[in-house]
């Protein structure tokens, strides 16, 4: 008995074959057909849903008070910053994410792009590609025993990175109000204030969820705080880095190079710095991609819907219900 109505507000799958086989014997899955702007149309299709599953599409304060009787908003994803979750809370709605899903795809994507900035990998490629057989193409390369690496985040993918790091030869310290020295000493890391990682740190790679507290923590201060050798790996959220504070920092030597994988604006103009810099190892939004990570996401969101829809609390809910 499909008792239940369940609509996707966006996706970019072929079709909901894994979500309707989760779900249809408890409910029927409606396709909204939405995309990452709000749509009157989309949201007049919410308004009478019990669960909603989300990739991109913004669910603002304003529609949340208008649904009737929804459960559960649920991501496929892990962060929920495009989610009114606080108001979500408010209105008796869990909100969940997909919290394990690519932690292995990020922290390798993590420790690609990391290997590719200390290696040179890009820059001797193109040199390669132009004709040359130089090895001061990619030049200065460092030997990663002596470097130190500082991790800002260190929730299961800052330690799936940290694991993999540590196999490498790196030091590592970690900055994150929400663990304790015991935590971090027990993952290989020494926790320490955000100023003393920016200044000891040889590499920095990102971890953190966006929040109020994180939106453009990386901003001129913070490039004058970091080595002017140091390198800079973004494979969190963009917002976290202003965008024309890295831009001057890569400019102006402030910092030695970067690795990203998300941008303030997605997807950055074709001329922007932050793609085309010779010091800059980019890629588009995919550190959470593989042929498994993606319909692992798709389960584990329709199974929090399951579960709120048969009464149980989700194990993935983050709003605090």
């Amino acid at each position: 008995m499909t008792e239940y109505r369940v609509v996707v507000t966006d996706h970019e799958f072929e079709d909901l074959s894994i979500e309707r086989d989760e779900l249809s014997d408890i409910a029927e899955v409606h396709d909204a057909g939405g995309h990452l702007e709000s749509d009157p149309s989309i949201d007049d299709q919410l308004i009478s849903a019990d669960a909603i599953l989300n990739l991109r599409y913004e669910i603002e304060e304003e529609l949340i008070r208008r649904l009737d009787g929804c459960q559960v908003i649920a991501r496929y994803g892990i962060g929920v910053d495009n989610i009114a979750t606080d108001v979500a809370a408010e209105q008796g709605i869990y909100v969940t994410n997909a919290p394990e899903y690519c932690k292995e795809e990020v922290a390798t994507h993590t420790i690609a792009l990391l290997l590719s900035l200390y290696r040179g990998i890009t820059r001797y490629d193109t040199s390669m590609v132009a004709g040359a057989w130089d090895h001061t193409a990619g030049a200065p390369v460092h030997r990663l025993s002596t470097q130190t690496l500082g991790i800002v985040g260190f929730g299961s993918t800052g330690r799936a990175v940290a694991a993999r790091a540590r196999a490498l030869g790196f030091d590592i310290v970690t900055a994150d109000p929400f663990i304790d020295k015991e935590t971090a000493v027990e993952n290989g890391a020494e926790l320490v204030e955000f100023a003393e990682l920016l200044e000891r740190s040889d590499a920095v790679t990102i971890h953190s969820p966006l929040t109020d507290g994180t939106r453009g923590m990386f901003d001129d201060t913070t490039f004058e705080s970091m080595k002017d050798s140091a390198f800079l790996v973004n494979v969190a959220r963009g917002p976290i880095v202003d965008g024309d504070a890295l831009r001057t920092a890569l400019k102006d030597g402030k910092i030695a190079g970067a690795g990203l994988d998300v941008f303030p604006d997605e997807p950055p103009a074709a001329d922007d710095l932050l793609r085309r810099h010779e010091r800059v190892v980019a890629t588009p939004h995919v550190a959470w991609y593989s042929e498994e990570a993606d319909p692992e996401r798709r389960r584990t969101a329709a199974q929090n819907v399951r579960k709120a829809l048969e009464g149980e609390k989700p194990g993935d809910n983050i709003n605090g219900l």
